[in-house]
């Protein structure tokens, strides 16, 4: 099944809302402990780095975010215009249902349009799942930063991954 990706708009701002707050809320998969408002996720969207790329992924009826995928410069210098910090959020009931997938396929080629040449991603060394999700999708470990953040009273670990584009 095709899931329908595209650039992220002013309006998906509470549809965002809607899929990342649970995300947050689980307390298991990102470091971000507040939840957003809509008001939040439009000023996010708003201003999104000019060079950045932001993609939601759609139900069939294009009326739920079902993931968002944003790759951010990691340096407005041009010594590292190539590098671009990934993040990616499915919503809690679609994993395993290609979302995910399909983000890469578009997101990836996006970057490779942009003149990025690698791609960054920083995941909880708990988070199992998003390890093997991105290593799935050509990640490489670079290294683990030990108890790296302090989250709901215990310290976790930070796992960064890069990837290469072809």
């Amino acid at each position: 099944m095709e899931i329908p990706i595209r650039p992220v708009k002013e309006t998906d701002a509470a549809a965002i809302v809607a899929l990342l707050n649970p995300i947050v809320e689980a307390e298991i998969y990102t470091a971000m402990t507040e939840t957003f408002s809509a008001a939040d996720q439009l000023d996010f969207i708003r201003n999104f780095p000019q060079r950045g790329i932001y993609h939601i992924a759609l139900d069939g009826d294009h009326q739920n975010a079902l993931g968002i995928q944003d790759v951010m410069p990691i340096s407005t210098s041009n010594i590292f215009r190539h590098v671009g910090e990934i993040s990616t959020f499915v919503a809690l009931d679609a994993h395993r249902h290609g979302v995910g997938q399909s983000l890469c396929r578009a997101t990836f080629k996006a970057a490779k349009e942009l003149g990025y040449l690698k791609l960054r991603a920083t995941v909880r060394g708990d988070n199992l799942n998003a390890l093997a999700f991105y290593q799935s999708h050509g990640f490489e470990l670079l290294g683990v930063a030990k108890k790296h953040a302090w989250l709901y009273d215990k310290y976790v670990d930070e796992v960064l991954l890069e990837k290469f584009l072809e």
